[in-house]
């Protein structure tokens, strides 16, 4: 393999490597060319100079992966290479940038929350604004144009969520794009709106109500955009959308080159944000040349039941991944009740799982016993467990505690809220402040530990892409293990104690590499840094040289 430093400018390296489907032409010289890009493996050039010379042009299309398509699936992304773990595969600013559909009034230039009465308003058009300069900001000028076309200025006089006027904002800003952007407009237009999907359900309906009669009416343009138009946009924003979580509330962005990964309930790689609001995929784990490339549409931390109703609902198709195909998840049980507490007795040691593992509502099995359990009973146990996971103070550990010890009667120790709870377990417990965790028993400092190693080995199995989870529990473990180190210390036990602090210092590294692409505005950013500092304090006292 013949391989060339990357150079300075930004351009990648070359390998020379055989392959019978790519045309190995230089396109600078269009001369026969042996050395392959190393970034993309889909371009091949006769020397580093003509790499260098056709960078600026090639640097656009420059992604490991290649664009494919067939009738099931439509678009979606294949790696042309072997991916690192930690590399990042795409990222690119947003086509158009919003307010969520259902929020309260934002400032419509940074798009951060509002309060009543503590705001401004746009000079020209009347949009409330946080600050005089976000009335300047490049997102709002379209609209503040099209606005002050009505005749008179927006007036929001309640604060109401949702607020009938900002459910049309982010749809008139793709629409706006036609005029004042038409490269975007047309990227838009290629994607996906599953409008014939959508068309007659309870969503559309109120969207036709809500948006596509609104907006004509409210901004008077009525012979601008028909109902089918505007329509269609309100359906590529709700497939397409992700959410921004860089202000309270959330805003929503459409990205050209992400919309087109594919989902999976397992996907290989997570996205991230930027400050500036531009999405970063990339892969936490490596990735193999000619696998698919997919993220989660939906929660990989949720149930496949309700994993499933929430694409149906959204996304309109149901999912058919490997991990929904198979209702044990791997062995996890993940959305799995115990047997036993549908039992008087109790004894039984098996997990209840759908019949038809296609109707998560219906009739569900004891995998062990084959004792039936209705739809009815299964849906209210569920129920009652999501409602106390929702009204429970997860930040005290009695509650906690308290929650787990009740439920575990009907839920598999992997369930999603008995593991939502343990989340927050692994948080609470001596980690209050930096000093607390000094303090604490060594049964609990214990069970912290195995908390914490218990939602590891699980996010392996159902999720091994979810950075997030991994990054914070990645850190919560690290802490216990320095203290059980510290104290290991104390104790004279100094072999198990650089033991301890080396699987400590293993998992701070991991953390950080975990969130290392989580935007400062996030606490995950601050988890990361606090790490990336205990992790070189551990070096120190083990005696690792950089």
């Amino acid at each position: 393999m013949f391989l060339v430093d990357r150079t300075g400018d930004g351009t990648s390296m070359l390998e020379e490597e055989d392959s019978d489907r790519i045309e190995k032409i230089c396109p600078v010289c269009e001369k026969e060319a042996s050395k392959r890009c190393s970034r993309c493996a889909m371009v091949y050039y006769c020397s580093v100079e003509h790499q260098q010379h056709d960078w600026k042009k090639h640097k656009t299309t420059c992604h490991p992966f290649k664009i494919c398509s067939n009738e099931q699936y439509g678009r979606f992304l294949v790696a042309t290479r072997d991916i690192k773990g930690g590399e990042v595969i795409i990222k690119e600013s947003p086509l158009v940038h919003g307010p969520a559909q259902i929020t309260g009034p934002v400032c419509v230039g940074c798009l951060q929350g509002l309060e009543e009465n503590k705001y401004k308003e746009c000079e020209h058009c009347g949009w409330p604004v946080c600050k005089r300069s976000c009335q300047d900001h490049p997102a709002h000028q379209a609209e503040c144009k099209f606005t002050i076309a009505r005749g008179s200025k927006i007036s929001i006089q309640h604060f109401y969520v949702p607020h009938p006027t900002y459910q049309c904002l982010m749809p008139l800003r793709c629409l706006l794009l036609a005029e004042s952007d038409p490269a975007r407009w047309d990227a838009l237009l290629r994607l996906e709106s599953h409008e014939d999907e959508r068309r007659g359900s309870e969503q559309w309906r109120n969207d036709r109500e809500g948006v596509a009669k609104l907006i004509p009416r409210f901004f008077k343009c009525e012979n601008k955009w028909d109902e089918d138009e505007i329509l269609r946009v309100v359906g590529i924003v709700q497939v397409n959308g992700h959410e921004v979580p860089l202000t309270e509330p959330s805003s929503v962005a459409i990205y050209n080159m992400a919309s087109m990964l594919e989902h999976s309930c397992r996907p290989n790689l997570t996205k991230s944000f930027t400050n500036r609001g531009e999405i970063m995929i990339w892969a936490p784990n490596p990735i193999r040349r000619g696998e698919r490339l997919s993220i989660c549409y939906t929660d990989v931390m949720w149930t496949t039941g309700n994993r499933l109703e929430h694409l149906q609902q959204t996304k309109m198709f149901r999912c058919e991944c490997e991990r929904c195909s198979d209702p044990s998840e791997y062995e996890t049980h993940f959305s799995a009740l115990r047997c036993s507490g549908f039992q008087k007795d109790g004894k039984c040691k098996g997990y209840l799982l759908p019949v038809d593992k296609d109707c998560w509502t219906g009739d569900w099995q004891c995998l062990r016993c084959s004792k039936e359990v209705t739809g009815a009973a299964v849906g209210q146990i569920q129920e009652r467990a999501r409602m106390d996971l929702e009204a429970m103070q997860k930040h005290r550990e009695d509650h906690c505690n308290k929650y787990v010890k009740h439920y575990s009667k009907w839920l598999a120790p992997n369930h999603q809220y008995l593991v939502d709870v343990k989340i927050s377990l692994s948080q609470v417990i001596g980690g209050n402040n930096p000093e607390a965790i000094k303090k604490i028993p060594y049964d609990k400092l214990m069970n912290k530990i195995k908390i914490c190693q218990d939602l590891i080995a699980l996010f392996e199995k159902i999720c091994p892409a979810e950075a997030r989870a991994f990054g914070a529990t990645r850190f919560e473990l690290h802490a216990a293990l320095a203290e059980l180190g510290r104290r290991s210390t104390e104790s004279n036990s100094s072999a198990a104690a650089a033991v301890q602090l080396e699987d400590s210092l293993h998992n701070a590294e991991e953390c950080t590499r975990m969130l290392l692409h989580e935007p400062s505005v996030l606490m995950e950013s601050k988890i990361c840094a606090q790490a990336r500092v205990n992790a070189q304090t551990l070096k120190t006292l083990l005696g690792i040289k950089e």
